[in-house]
Formats: structure tokens, sequence, C-alpha cells
């Protein structure tokens, strides 16, 4: 806990400022409670007011924005009078449906002002199983950015049921900057950013600036809470910057009821920053590390977990010990060691059956017709994706 009070302290300006004022093509997450805070004050909240104004003036300088926008749902409440929301999925996906057309009819007037325009993209998580899908939307977005609109991006709420959820606009917004190769994310929330504490009950808690990573020390400062509009929380932002920065993207967790995107953008101290990790050249593998829902297991012993993780070499069947689960060829697989700890997940040449034949066994003794298509290799590097594991 020290070591993230002084962290929080020190800042680390310089690399902080460099990111971000480099930046160009940001996603922006706002949330459901920040939303109707406009909504709820008649359109006279001069606070997204600004943000709006900051966001058009900074576009003029060549900047790109996606906004990934909660509140369809919450509208929806507002507009039939209900205070809670509801359990029941047939009524969220109604009332998703009543509260869509007003959120964006709400965008399109905050836009317009400064003559631009926006584009409504509404997602399902299937866009992340389909990898022609996944293209096609990012392609969209491309476009939109070309013809100088703003995306605003939702989980598609009236359709989507539990297996095509993103679980919270946290995760969508973390998708779409790596989809759409974003240089930052800006996770709007209704806090200052992460605290050594919770900063409504303890007046010693500092706010930390600056994160190098997210690890389980991080994690263990979280005392979360939702309300009745949201389902999001510190924990999901965390989660969702954690998955950012390791695909390439850094992120800042800032205050939206009352946001400074300009003091961001200029690299001031507002929020957490978070630096990115890594960044995936292959769209391919930006695709196969964002795709959490794999078909199958593969266990690997100590000498192809070596090779995988410190010489970045292929699966061969060679240093396979077991398969779990079935799958077809061309499934996404995860790769784990003998301990269960997942380190790599890709598409796998073979069906889970195949596997099972050949596991264990050098690519020269196996016979021609003992699978439908010899492969040298059960996941070629090229669609593989290492997983970072902590030491």
């Amino acid at each position: 806990m020290k070591g993230l009070q002084d962290m929080g302290e020190q800042e680390r300006p310089d690399e902080r400022s460099d990111s971000v004022r480099h930046a160009r093509r940001i996603v922006l997450k706002l949330g459901t409670k920040v939303l109707l805070s406009h909504y709820l004050s008649g359109g006279k909240d001069g606070k997204i007011l600004r943000l709006i104004d900051d966001i058009a003036t900074y576009m003029k300088k060549g900047y790109e924005f996606a906004i990934v926008s909660s509140g369809a749902v919450g509208f929806g409440m507002q507009l039939l009078g209900l205070d809670a929301r509801p359990s029941d999925l047939k009524k969220k996906q109604a009332l998703a449906s009543i509260g869509q057309a007003l959120l964006m009819q709400k965008w399109n007037e905050l836009f317009r002002s400064h003559g631009l325009n926006t584009g409504q993209i509404l997602v399902t998580y299937d866009i992340i199983e389909n990898r022609k899908r996944f293209l096609h939307t990012r392609d969209c977005l491309l476009t939109l950015f070309r013809y100088g609109a703003v995306p605003i991006i939702n989980e598609n709420d009236s359709v989507s049921v539990d297996e095509l959820k993103f679980g919270d606009n946290d995760t969508l917004s973390a998708l779409v900057s790596i989809l759409i190769d974003a240089d930052l994310l800006v996770l709007f929330t209704d806090t200052g950013g992460l605290y050594t504490g919770n900063p409504k009950r303890s007046a010693e808690a500092q706010r930390i600036g600056y994160l190098d990573k997210i690890d389980e020390t991080v994690y263990r400062l979280v005392e979360d809470r939702q309300n009745a509009h949201s389902l999001g929380g510190m924990l999901s932002k965390l989660q969702a910057a954690q998955r950012c920065t390791q695909g390439g993207a850094s992120v800042v967790i800032g205050d939206g009821i009352t946001p400074d995107l300009a003091g961001i953008l200029e690299g001031r101290d507002i929020g957490t920053f978070i630096k990115a990790d890594r960044k995936f050249q292959s769209k391919r593998k930006r695709w196969i590390y964002f795709n959490s829902k794999i078909r199958g297991k593969i266990i690997v012993d100590k000498g192809a977990e070596t090779a995988l993780l410190r010489h970045g070499k292929s699966l061969l069947p060679g240093g396979v010990t077991a398969v779990e689960g079935k799958f077809p060829e061309g499934a996404l697989v995860g790769i784990y060691n003998n301990e269960q700890q997942l380190i790599g997940k890709g598409i796998s040449y073979y069906a889970s059956t195949d596997v099972e034949k050949i596991r264990g066994r050098q690519s020269g003794s196996i016979l021609k017709g003992e699978v439908p298509r010899f492969y040298q290799e059960i996941v070629h590097r090229d669609n593989m994706v290492v997983i970072k594991r902590e030491e």
C-alpha cells in the first residue's frame, strides 16, 4: 500500500504528458449517471456542454473521438418513472429499446451546435467471436472518422442475451480502443480516479495519479459500489483498463461529473493514468487477444511452455500433454501449462479429436491419413497471443 501511495504522489509527469499529448485517436466512455445528470437538468448542465466544446475544439486540430455511451436502459427508466433497474431480461430489453432513441437524440442535439454529425453503432459480443464482423465493425468506425463524424457506440441491449453481452460498457470501451487502434481511452466515472482508499469514507485516501500496470495490489484497493441505473464500478474500469493497456492504448480514469477533457489531453495531473503495456501489430492477434470465449483447452509440458513464453515458438504436437473440451478446426483455444495457468490462446489448426490423436508425438511420426489435413503446428505463432503472467 505504501508503494501505491508514493506512486500517487510522484506522478511521473513526463511519461504521462508525452503519452497523452501524442494521442490523436481517443475513445471516451461516459456512464449512465453522467448523461442522466445532464438530462435531468433540462439540458442546462454546462459541464457536459464543456466536454462537447472540448471534443469539437480538438477535432478541428485533427483529433478523432469515439464515444462509448451507456444510458439506454437508464433513459428508458426515466421516461417510465422507474426507480430500480429490473432484473427481468425482457423488461431490460424493452427499456433499452425505449431509451435508445432518446439517447441518440440527446447526443445529436449536443453535437449539432458545432456542426458535427454522429453515427450510431450497436454491437453484441459476437463481433468478437466472428472475425469478419470484427473487421466490418472496424471498417465502419474508421469510415465514420473519415467523414468527420463522432461514432456513438453502445451495446445492443434491446436484443442482447447473456451469451452475447459484454457485461458492461467499460469492457466494450476497451474493445473499441483495440478495434480502432486508439492511442488513449478515457473512462469517465463519478470519482476523481483511483484512490488508496474510499475517499468518501476516509480523508486520508489519496488519489493515485500514475500506474505502470494493474495487478492484484491495485485490485485490492477497490471497494466497489453500483447503483440502480448502472452496472459498472471501479472494478470493471480497472479490468477494462488492464485489457486496454495490454492491447496497446494508455488509459485515464477520471471525473465525468465535471469532465476536463482538455486538461487530460494537455497532460495535466487529472485522474489516474495507466500507461500502455504493449502494442499488437497484427490485427489477427488483436482479435485473438480480446476474444475471451475460448472453445477448449490444450495442456502443454514445461518444454513447450518455455518455447512459447521465452522464444516465441509455435505450439507443436510433441509438447501437448492433454486436451479438454470439444472444438472444431479453426476454433479459438486456450493454452495452459501443467499447473492449469493460461499462458496463451490461439487458433487451432486441428479439431480436438485430432489433437488427441497426435499429442505428445513428433511431427515426423504422424502418418498421412491419420488426420484430415496435416500441419506441422497445432497453433502457429502468427495465430497465437502469449498471455503475460506476473512473476
